[in-house]
């Protein structure tokens, strides 16, 4: 039931809308009171700031998309002129990925046709196969020719 509500809430909002674009699922990671029940490790933001899990640090991008990942582990004095960070929409895209790949996709039948050729049975499945595959787009809704 949770999955249904995620992608529902995602595919509305156009997060998850139908061509291969990247996209964020902010909706889903701000509908998280706290980050507690993540698991916890440090990862240090280009505003300099340690947060104390993904989950963290995604809520942080989704509130200000310039923020990206400088690198794992606390922040210190010489981060500061430490250039390389990861994209900020790249980690998120992992964290709601390794979030969804907990949850059950409902059984409901509404077939998504991928660009892998390959028909979905609904968009829960073909959103956990894009995780995997991030170039998967869209074809059509309904089955594969």
């Amino acid at each position: 039931m949770f999955a249904i509500v995620i992608v529902g809430i995602l595919f509305s909002q156009g997060v998850l809308g139908q061509d291969s674009s990247p996209f964020y699922a902010c909706d889903f990671i701000s509908s998280f009171d706290d980050c507690v029940r993540f698991i916890s490790g440090s990862y240090c933001g280009t505003n300099i700031v340690t947060y104390n899990n993904k989950c963290e640090f995604s809520k942080a991008h989704c509130a200000d998309p310039t923020i990206d990942l400088l690198h794992e582990g606390d922040c210190t004095d010489a981060d500061i002129a430490t250039a390389m960070p990861s994209a900020g929409n790249v980690v998120i895209v992992d964290f709601f990925c390794t979030s969804l790949s907990k949850e059950d996709c409902p059984t409901s039948v509404s077939k998504v046709c991928a660009s892998d050729g390959r028909t979905y049975l609904n968009y829960c499945e073909y959103e956990k196969a894009k995780c995997t595959h991030r170039d998967l787009s869209v074809a059509s809704f309904g089955d594969c020719p």
